[in-house]
């Protein structure tokens, strides 16, 4: 026990180091170089500790949002909560942010009990996980629901379980498993499309390396898979549900195919998340998916360990292979270039749900492939062998193996060098950054219904902030914008708001002010009346035609009250 604490407090003092910009204000900064995430992480956070509920219309009003299409993180929510009544939601998203990886490393150490024997491999197996450069790029980005990748390294531990082990408990192991994937229902269901996805390939890979034995493991497996799929069905039925069939979901394709595939390039071109990096070239994704370093050492421990590594390591490379495959996506790029190479992955696209995986999201089951490479190369046997004894023990998948004497023993050392030089190609670099996280509470608009000019968005930076004065107004008002993803009847796939309006003429006046615009401000008064708007809400250094526009739709002169012009609707235009 004193071990694994010191391994867990480890990890947080790192953690805590890379994030330690944002410990004087955890109240008003934000994880991440970019504001827009963790404004819409943060707004779930504060939604959750208000009212724990899966569709709500507090934005996009009156059509609402569904939280499982969106990056609602349910159970951290209710983990957090307390921290959100307490100190708010911005401080409870840096918390989050700091612990995501201390978790999920400390999962993955835990899930290495069965693979490799030392403690210290296992622990520093864990932290290569814990802080990859797939997990830094995230952190970057403000990502909270992909930092908590918890879930890869748990599945890894209950299939060692399963699929290795003597299988003496079916039922109880794949009721374990089940409530392992119906939590992360309740916390991101993309990174529980990817677990079920890496669970298969694990499988496949196994089934092909031990055909024998996977049959004779059959009849164990299938009534796991019973006790698996009851446990999902009894704790996760309700967000499934919400995912397949709920209200206000996307009625079509996301994003391009193409948005979230890895970029070859960034398999051995570092970014400027780790230590060891140079000038970071244009790759595919923005920074958030540029996570896909891995580096000449761990390519070459990889291959090592394919040649003469046990079974476990060549497992752990071909499970991660095919899993990087997989996260090219369905075209090979090069630096954000098609080279007209058609990929696997092609073979998912019109598979219902598995296709709205951004491929590249699968590199967190990539890096934890090649962690558990370098736990085992570390995890090289204490004792030596005389020259010429066979190594008894048994194989503990090291790039050693059973070769004997010193032969065997110089091959082991490799091996240790090898998983050394991954962790240093892989060191974090100083690089973690905070957003400014400001509010304004707005307790005049309790019980409105609020349109918001300059509108809601999805742009990186200070797109969704409004999403925040509503935080800090304890969500006494509605908003009919927001920053989602989900559909209204006019629209069938939105990634925010769609323009209605009243917004398009105030973006008319604000480029050409004069001569009056060809805007109809009956048809967007109109509109505010179908959608039950009860106040305009014009914020920031408005122009003068922009306040004439808002006063002609309205009939409103405005109030300038809070920091911003606040145009009542009347009655008259009021459903």
């Amino acid at each position: 026990m004193p071990a694994r604490l010191l391994t867990i407090a480890s990890y947080l003092a790192v953690s805590v180091l890379l994030q330690r910009r944002v410990l004087g204000d955890l109240t008003g900064s934000a994880i991440g170089r970019v504001s827009a995430d963790a404004t819409g992480f943060t707004w779930w956070l504060a939604h959750t500790a208000h009212e724990f509920s899966l569709v709500t219309d507090l934005q996009n009003h009156p059509t609402g949002i569904n939280a499982l299409w969106n990056t609602a993180v349910p159970l951290l929510g209710v983990v957090l909560a307390p921290i959100t009544w307490t100190a708010g939601a911005t401080a409870a998203f840096d918390v989050g942010m700091i612990l995501g990886p201390v978790v999920s490393g400390t999962a993955a150490a835990w899930a290495l009990g069965g693979i490799v024997r030392s403690r210290l491999a296992r622990a520093v197996a864990g932290g290569l996980y814990a802080f990859s450069p797939f997990m830094l790029a995230h952190l970057q980005a403000g990502h909270l629901n992909l930092v908590w990748a918890v879930l890869p390294p748990v599945l890894l531990g209950l299939a060692h379980r399963l699929f290795v082990r003597d299988l003496t408990r079916p039922w109880v192991l794949g009721a374990l498993t089940g409530l392992a994937l119906a939590l992360q229902a309740w916390l991101y269901t993309q990174t529980l499309a990817v677990g079920v996805l890496a669970l298969l390939l694990l499988a496949l890979v196994l089934a092909v390396a031990h055909p024998r034995r996977a049959a004779a493991r059959l009849p164990g497996l299938l009534r796991a898979g019973l006790a698996c799929l009851g446990t999902v069905a009894l704790v996760a039925g309700y967000p499934l549900y919400l995912v397949v069939a709920g209200p206000a979901r996307p009625q079509g394709p996301l994003r391009s195919p193409d948005y979230g595939s890895a970029d070859l390039a960034n398999t051995l071109t570092p970014t400027w998340v780790t230590l060891l990096h140079g000038v970071t070239p244009a790759m595919q994704g923005n920074l958030g998916e540029q996570g896909g370093y891995l580096g000449f050492a761990a390519l070459l421990l990889a291959v090592v360990a394919l040649v003469v590594g046990g079974a476990r390591a060549r497992v752990a490379v071909a499970v991660g292979a095919l899993a990087w495959v997989l996260a090219l996506g369905p075209r090979l790029y090069v630096g954000t270039e098609p080279v007209g190479v058609d990929l696997p992955w092609q073979a998912l696209l019109h598979v219902p749900l598995v296709a709205e995986i951004e491929p590249v999201r699968l590199q967190v089951v990539v890096v934890l492939a090649a962690a558990v490479l370098v736990g085992l190369a570390l995890d090289h046997p204490r004792e030596r062998p005389e020259d010429g004894a066979p190594v008894r023990s048994r194989d503990s998948g090291t790039v050693r193996s059973r070769l004997p004497g010193r032969r065997g023993t110089v091959r082991g050392y490799v091996g240790v060098l090898g998983g050394a030089l991954v962790l240093l190609t892989w060191l974090p670099a100083d690089a973690q950054r905070v957003t400014p996280a400001t509010a304004r509470a707005r307790p005049a608009l309790a019980g409105e219904v609020v349109e918001v000019w300059p509108r809601i968005t999805s742009r990186w930076y200070g797109g969704p902030d409004a999403l925040r004065d509503q935080i800090a107004s304890d969500f006494g008002y509605r908003l009919s914008g927001g920053y989602f993803l989900g559909s209204d009847p006019g629209n069938p796939v939105l990634t925010e708001s769609a323009w209605n309006p009243y917004q398009l003429g105030a973006a008319w006046v604000d480029l050409w002010p004069a001569p009056a615009p060809p805007a109809d401000p009956d048809g967007a008064a109109a509109d505010l009346r179908a959608r039950g708007v009860t106040v305009v809400l014009v914020t920031g250094p408005a122009s003068p035609a922009v306040l004439d526009w808002t006063a002609r739709v309205t009939g409103s002169a405005g109030e300038w009250r809070d920091g911003a012009w606040t145009f009542r609707v009347p009655a008259t235009l009021q459903r």
